[in-house]
């Protein structure tokens, strides 16, 4: 399972992404590009850099927002781990003797 948990948060981001992308390309890069048909030359170029600014902030928010989903520090830059602890392998027997209760001797009568 521990391989398998940063699927749901990409597929998640991917679904987001394609979302987003859709919504600004039908809000503003399409009624732009209708727009720059029937503009002059320096409005075209205005409009095409407006369009380049919201798609560079839109692409760069997508890509910082991948890099949380996907954590890749996590590969870089491990936590500390605390030293392991070798197991003593304690002797059964001798163990079994130490916990066993003699019972007292009865005396003869």
């Amino acid at each position: 399972m521990r391989f398998t948990r940063p699927f749901f948060p990409l597929i998640g981001f991917m679904l987001a992404a394609w979302v987003i992308l859709f919504l600004v390309t039908d809000m503003f890069l399409i009624p732009a590009l209708r727009v720059a048909h029937g503009a002059d030359y320096i409005a075209r170029k205005q409009l095409a850099a407006i369009s380049a600014l919201v798609l560079a902030i839109i692409l760069t928010c997508l890509l910082a927002i991948l890099m949380l989903v996907l954590r890749p520090g996590r590969f870089f830059l491990p936590r500390k781990q605390e030293p392991k602890v070798r197991t003593k392998y304690v002797d059964a027997w001798a163990e079994a003797g130490q916990r066993m209760e003699v019972p007292e001797e009865e005396e003869e009568k």
